[in-house]
C-alpha cells in the first residue's frame, strides 16, 4: 500500500529523483557530508493535457497517443525508481547486520581458510608454534597452493646447515645461543668460506642484498615473501628477519622479532642480559638510540610498546595472522574473514598496529557504503535514518582513536623524502661494487 501511495505521488507530481552520487573517501576519522538533495522541483503540467500548443484541434487522436505514451514512460520511470531505492534499503540491511558479502565461494578462498585454521592451532595451543609452517602457509595461500613445501624446507635446511658448519669450522660450542645467533647474522650479512664436513669442499655463501628496486612491493606484491627470497637471495626488511627467525627457530636460538615504523628487524641478547638490535638490511648492529633518532619513533609508541619491543613468538605469529587478512584483501576484497584475522591476530597481539589500521579500513569503507546507499549526507543523519547503521561510524571512531593513542603517526614527507635519497645512493654503490647472489662450491 505504501509502494503504491509513492507511485501515485510520483505519477500526480511528475517528480525526478536524481542520480546518487558516488561518496568521496574521508578524511581520516570523519565521514564527511555526501549526496544531493533529493526535493527537486517538480515539472510543470499543462492545466489541459489534451491541448497541444502547436495544433488548433483540442481533440487531436494523435496528441492523445504520444500523451498516453508519456504517461507510461513516466510509470515505468517511477517503478524502476522504486526498485532502485529498495534495492538500495535492502543492500545497506545486509550491510549493516552481516557486513561485506562473503567471497567465500571464490576458487582459490579454500586456501586462506586452510592458513587461518593453521595459525589459528598455534596460536590456541592445540599445535606447536611453529613460525616456519605458519610464513609458508600464509605464502601459499597468495600464490594460489603453488608453494612447493619441500623446496621451501630444503633451502632453510641448506642455510641452516651453513650455520652448523660455520661454528664448527670456528670450533665454538654448537649449545652456545650467542654462538648461534653470530653465525646466523654472519652468514646472511657477509661473504664467507665454509668447509663442509667429511669433504674437501668449500662453499662461499653470499650475504642477502636487500631490494633497492622494489624495496616497497610496488612492481611485484610477492617481492617481499620469504619465498621469493629464498630463490633469490634478494628481500626487504620484512622478509629479512623473518628468515633469520625461521633459522633461529630450526637452531633452537633466541631472537625477537621487533619494529618500527614501516620497517622490522632483530633483537637478540647475549649472556649477561643486554639487548642488540641486529639490522639485516644493512648488514649492522645498530642501537636503540638509532632508530628512535631515524624512524620517527615517538615516545608514546614506546610506552604503548608498539615500537622498540621484543615481540614473542606468540606474537609474531599473530602479526602474520593480520597480514593473510590483508594479503586476502589484495586478492579477493572486503570480506568479514578479513574481520576474522584482524580480531584473532589482536587477541594475541594486542599491541599490533596494523590489525586495528585494517579493521579500521574494513569500518571505513562499510561505514561510507552504508550512507551511500540510504543517502546519509552526514553522521546525524545516518544517526536518524538508522542507529544500528550508525554503530559501524562509532566503531569505526573508536578504532581511529585507538590508533592515535598507540603513538601511531604517519611518517613525515621529508622523512619519506630522505629515505628516498638514501636508497639512491645505495644503489650507485650496489652497481658500482656488484657481487652474486648464489652460492657456488670450490673443490
Amino acid at each position: 500500500m505504501r509502494n503504491l501511495f509513492l507511485l501515485l505521488a510520483i505519477l500526480c507530481n511528475c517528480y525526478v529523483y536524481s542520480q546518487l552520487p558516488v561518496i568521496p573517501v574521508p578524511q581520516v576519522g570523519s565521514l564527511g557530508t555526501y549526496g544531493t538533495d533529493m526535493n527537486t522541483q517538480p515539472r510543470s503540467v499543462q492545466s489541459n493535457p489534451f491541448v497541444n500548443s502547436h495544433q488548433a484541434s483540442p481533440y487531436d487522436p494523435n496528441e492523445v497517443i504520444r500523451q498516453r505514451q508519456r504517461t507510461r514512460q513516466e510509470i515505468d520511470y517511477a517503478i524502476t525508481q522504486m526498485r532502485e531505492i529498495e534495492e538500495k534499503q535492502n543492500t545497506a540491511l545486509y550491510l549493516i547486520h552481516k557486513g561485506f558479502p562473503s567471497w567465500a565461494n571464490e576458487p582459490g578462498t579454500e586456501y586462506f581458510r586452510n592458513a587461518y585454521k593453521e595459525l589459528n592451532r598455534m596460536l590456541c595451543d592445540s599445535t606447536p608454534l611453529n613460525l616456519e609452517r605458519a610464513v609458508f602457509f600464509v605464502e601459499n595461500a597468495y600464490l594460489g597452493n603453488k608453494l612447493n613445501m619441500d623446496d621451501f624446507q630444503k633451502n632453510i635446511r641448506e642455510k641452516v646447515n651453513y650455520c652448523k658448519w660455520r661454528i664448527k669450522q670456528l670450533n665454538l660450542n654448537p649449545k652456545d645461543g650467542l654462538a648461534k645467533n653470530m653465525a646466523i647474522f654472519s652468514l646472511l650479512t657477509d661473504t664467507l668460506d665454509i668447509k663442509q664436513p667429511g669433504t674437501e669442499k668449500t662453499i662461499t655463501s653470499y650475504p642477502l642484498k636487500y631490494n633497492l628496486d622494489d624495496y616497497d612491493s610496488q612492481k611485484s606484491f610477492t617481492s617481499h615473501f620469504v619465498a621469493t627470497l629464498l630463490s633469490t637471495n634478494v628481500g626487504q626488511c620484512y622478509s629479512m628477519p623473518l628468515l633469520y627467525l625461521i633459522m633461529a627457530e630450526r637452531l633452537g636460538a633466541k631472537a625477537y622479532l621487533s619494529l618500527a615504523p614501516h620497517h622490522s628487524f632483530i633483537k637478540i641478547q647475549d649472556d649477561n642480559g643486554a639487548w642488540y638490535n641486529l639490522e639485516l638490511t644493512c648488514r649492522s648492529v645498530l642501537s636503540d638510540y638509532h632508530y628512535i633518532n631515524n624512524s620517527y619513533i615517538k615516545s608514546a609508541s614506546i610506552r604503548s610498546k608498539l615500537y622498540m619491543s621484543p615481540l614473542s613468538k606468540k606474537e609474531t605469529i599473530a602479526l602474520i595472522m593480520n597480514q593473510l587478512g590483508r594479503y586476502y584483501l589484495m586478492k579477493y576484497g572486503y570480506d568479514p574473514f578479513i574481520l576474522e584475522c584482524t580480531h584473532k591476530a589482536k587477541q594475541y597481539a594486542p599491541n599490533d598496529i596494523e590489525s586495528i589500521i585494517l579493521e579500521a579500513d574494513y569500518e571505513t569503507r562499510l561505514t561510507l557504503e552504508i550512507a551511500h546507499l540510504l543517502n546519509a549526507h552526514n553522521p546525524d543523519i545516518l544517526k536518524n535514518i538508522s542507529p544500528d547503521a550508525y554503530k559501524h561510524y562509532e566503531r569505526m571512531q573508536e578504532l581511529y582513536k585507538e590508533i592515535d593513542s598507540s603513538g601511531y603517526e604517519d611518517m613525515p614527507v621529508e622523512i619519506y623524502e630522505r629515505w628516498l635519497k638514501h636508497v639512491a645512493r645505495e644503489k650507485e654503490k650496489e652497481q658500482k661494487n656488484s657481487q652474486p647472489t648464489i652460492r657456488k662450491m670450490i673443490k
